[in-house]
Formats: C-alpha cells, sequence, structure tokens
C-alpha cells in the first residue's frame, strides 16, 4: 500500500502546501482521501484518475475544493474519449433529524452561543447541482456504510464536528491505513477505528500552546494521545495551519508518542513493507 500525501494545512493554501488530501494506491485501485483546494497540482491526470474513487470525510470546503477542478478535468478526458468511467465520489449524506448546529463565540459578550447551520445542507446541495461539465457520480454514505473493491475495505466512524463528518479506515490483507478528517477529542470514535493499525493519519490543528476554546478538531497532544491509545504502528500530523513550522507539531505530539512524523506535500510512504 502506497500513500501519496498531496494536502496538508487548512484553512488555505500557502506557498507550496496545499489544503488536506491523500492518495492510496493499493492493488492497483486508488482512493483519494479528501480533495482540498491544490491537492490536483500533484495527482497525475489522466493516469490517477482511472480506476479511482474519492471519498470526502465532511463538507468543509478546505477538504473538498478541488473536486471542481477534477470534475472539469474528468469532463474533458470524457470528451476526449481518455475517461470511459464515471468518477465515483463518496460524501456524506444529508440527515435532516440531526438538527446540526454550529457553536461560536459572541465577539461581545465573549460566551458560547449555539445556531442551526446549513453549511452542510448548502455544499450537499451545491455539489449534487453541478451541472453537466463533469465526469463525476456522487454517492452518499453513512457510518453504516461498507464499501469493498476488491480484497479492499473501507469503513467509517462519525466524528463530534461542526458539520457531519467521518473518519475513513482503509484496509487490505496486509496493511491498515486509517484517515482522522476533521474531529473533537472528547466522545470521539477515532480511537476504537484506529486500533492496531499501520497507519493514523491524524489532524492536529492546535499545538498544546494555542486556546481550543471549541473542540472540534485536535490539539497535536490529543492526536498523539489517540495513536497511543489505539496502538497504532505509527502517526503522521496534518492540518496544520499553514505559516506554522510542522516541526513545532512533530515534538509536541512525541513527547507522547515516539514514532510520530509531519505529513509533506508530493511524499510517498509506503505501508505494510516487509523490512
Amino acid at each position: 500500500m502506497e500513500v501519496k500525501v498531496l494536502g496538508t494545512v487548512s484553512p488555505k493554501c500557502y506557498e507550496n502546501k496545499n489544503c488536506p488530501g491523500y492518495l492510496i494506491n493499493t492493488r492497483n485501485k486508488k482512493i483519494l482521501l479528501d480533495c482540498g483546494n491544490g491537492c490536483t497540482r500533484y495527482i497525475n491526470s489522466p493516469e490517477e484518475l482511472s480506476d479511482i474513487i474519492i471519498v470526502i470525510s465532511h463538507l468543509h470546503r478546505d477538504h473538498w475544493g478541488d473536486l471542481l477542478s477534477l470534475g472539469y478535468d474528468s469532463y474533458v478526458l470524457h470528451n476526449l474519449g481518455i475517461l470511459k468511467d464515471r468518477v465515483k465520489v463518496y460524501i456524506p449524506e444529508y440527515v435532516p433529524e440531526d438538527k446540526l448546529t454550529s457553536t461560536y463565540l459572541d465577539p461581545i459578550t465573549g460566551d458560547l452561543c449555539q445556531t442551526p447551520t446549513n453549511e452542510s445542507i448548502a455544499d450537499y446541495e451545491f455539489l449534487l447541482s453541478l451541472g453537466e461539465e463533469h465526469f463525476l457520480e456522487f454517492i452518499t454514505y453513512n457510518k453504516e456504510t461498507k464499501l469493498k473493491i476488491d480484497d479492499i475495505e473501507i469503513d467509517f466512524s462519525k466524528n463530534p464536528h461542526q458539520v457531519q463528518a467521518y473518519s475513513i479506515r482503509v484496509k487490505d490483507k496486509n496493511s491498515t491505513v486509517v484517515y482522522s478528517g476533521d474531529t473533537g477529542y472528547k466522545n470521539n470514535t477515532l480511537t476504537n477505528l484506529a486500533t492496531n493499525a499501520d497507519l493514523l493519519i491524524c489532524e492536529s490543528t492546535f499545538l498544546s500552546t494555542q486556546p481550543k476554546k471549541l473542540d472540534y478538531h485536535l490539539t497535536t497532544t490529543e492526536a498523539a494521545t489517540i495513536a497511543k491509545e489505539a496502538n497504532v504502528k505509527s502517526l503522521l500530523l496534518t492540518h496544520f495551519y499553514p505559516t506554522i513550522e510542522k516541526e513545532e507539531y512533530v515534538k509536541e505530539a512525541q513527547e507522547v508518542f515516539e514514532n510520530t512524523t509531519a505529513a509533506e506535500e508530493g511524499k510517498i510512504l509506503k505501508i505494510g513493507v516487509k523490512k
């Protein structure tokens, strides 16, 4: 199993850094986990668009923004007769009864407030109404969904976040890779999903020295604690703030979980290779 790093930062691209995206290649099948802004710079088209499926962890735009570029590329390649089958894109289903709320700080009083959010709904409807100039097929999933492609298994666990968000596990006969997506720490499901995984790709949005008033993301220490409790073999940190040096995140995480590195755009990791 190979993992190509496409993007590592949020909320914006910065210099040579892109928003989140990871391309897994196993058994000649390709699985793209998130497609944030700038990710298509590292996708070799059309080779890597054939026999690929895309899974979007949640509908925040730093995690799906480059679907628009990839969608138009698929449209052009199909018109040229190169791309025969639509590219399957799995997105979280919209469940109205969830009544998702967004928590924010009142700028005047400093109080924590909650309001119903329709951001997930708006992005969901936007993606399903892209028009004709793409060659994508959108398919919804939820926490019960289990995908099987030959001997590759993909399953999901739901995360605490402002919108419906999921962690994703990709497993073949030899290796298991888990991608956190975005998640809070309290009541997260990531520890169970990642138990004994070969690689955990985990968001580390905040250093512990930064204030985290809302539990929608992880600190680096929390990400390392999850890796330790899940007994993973290695931890790959991601979802950095663009202007903070990645070494700061790694140094903090290694105090809890030693086998930690930072994701770097363009690098390819080989998972499950016997030494």
